[in-house]
């Protein structure tokens, strides 16, 4: 593992294919807090790096078997499905799911 850089000051850098590496690399496999991770990184703070894993490089490392895919297709059919009872009950009696959803799409 490399020694933490010192900080320089200036402008803001955008992220570059070597630092998502190294960044992938501290978080998965260092155990490293991230304010740790931070040192290695000079002019980044903690939350920034944490943003940009969280947001950027964790999700890219997903893979989506075609069941993984089946799985959320069926959760947002039931989701779908879940929503339009809510919102039945909500409105009130004497209206159905299907009554709702369709009148929401006239909307």
């Amino acid at each position: 593992m490399p020694d933490p850089a010192p900080r320089p000051r200036g402008p803001k850098l955008k992220f570059t294919p070597e630092e998502d590496s190294l960044l992938v690399e501290l978080k998965e496999n260092k155990n490293l807090t991230w304010k740790q991770i931070a040192d290695f990184f000079p002019g980044r703070t903690s939350g920034t790096l944490q943003v940009r894993y969280c947001t950027k490089l964790k999700a890219k490392a997903t893979v989506w078997t075609d069941e993984a895919v089946q799985r959320l297709r069926n959760a947002i059919q039931d989701y779908e499905n879940d929503r339009w009872r809510v919102i039945a009950t909500k409105v009130g009696s004497g209206f159905s799911p299907a009554a709702c959803r369709e009148k929401a799409a006239e909307l």
